[in-house]
């Protein structure tokens, strides 16, 4: 009897091979025959389930949104106070403790210039500065109700202001991975939220 198959375990296989790649070569030697050497599958069996590679680059992109996501609320269930809180929050995004969390860092950067060229993934790509922006004013909202930040602050500008400086830490934890570890990512965070809060 040939032996039962997990789809969803099959997907997730083939998503962290790829992911293996993009990381190690980049989008260009990320073919779907690549993807399937690396996963230990037929071509075959990698097209049965993604059978173009842009199906299986939007359903890597709602991965990395999901994990996001899991991780968001994960962390808004450990609520340490105002500034503890967003502290902790911000972590979340920049996440550089383990090669997993780099990877998945670097990969949401190259997806997300992927996308900019390629109207397909449009709507991934504004679906998570979308969840980044509304996370910053939750972020900014927080602080604010518990007296860490100034009330007088416009929250649309504070919120954008907030999103480019997360951005722009991923960015660099991304590309100068040896200049960004923990600490320093925290004391980046502290030090930007005292700022914003004078």
């Amino acid at each position: 009897m040939p032996k039962r198959v997990d789809y969803e375990e099959r997907k997730d296989q083939i998503i962290e091979a790829m992911f293996r790649i993009i990381y190690q070569h980049g989008f260009e030697k990320t073919t779907l025959r690549e993807i399937a050497k690396e996963a230990g599958l037929s071509l075959g069996s990698v097209q049965h389930i993604f059978p173009k590679q842009q199906d299986i680059y939007i359903f890597a992109m709602d991965v990395i949104y999901y994990r996001f996501q899991q991780r968001m609320e994960e962390a808004a269930q450990a609520d340490k106070g105002g500034f503890e809180y967003a502290v902790g929050m911000i972590k979340q995004i920049v996440q550089v403790n383990s090669e997993e969390e780099r990877i998945e860092n670097d990969i949401w950067l190259k997806f997300s210039i992927m996308a900019t060229m390629n109207p397909a993934y449009q709507g991934t790509k504004t679906a998570f500065r979308d969840v980044n922006y509304n996370f910053a004013k939750k972020i900014l909202r927080e602080l604010s109700e518990r007296g860490f930040a100034n009330p007088f602050n416009d929250i649309e500008e504070s919120a954008r202001s907030l999103t480019i400086f997360m951005h722009g830490l991923v960015f660099e934890s991304v590309i100068y991975p040896d200049l960004y570890h923990d600490q320093v990512i925290e004391d980046e965070i502290r030090k930007y939220l005292k700022n914003m809060s004078r």
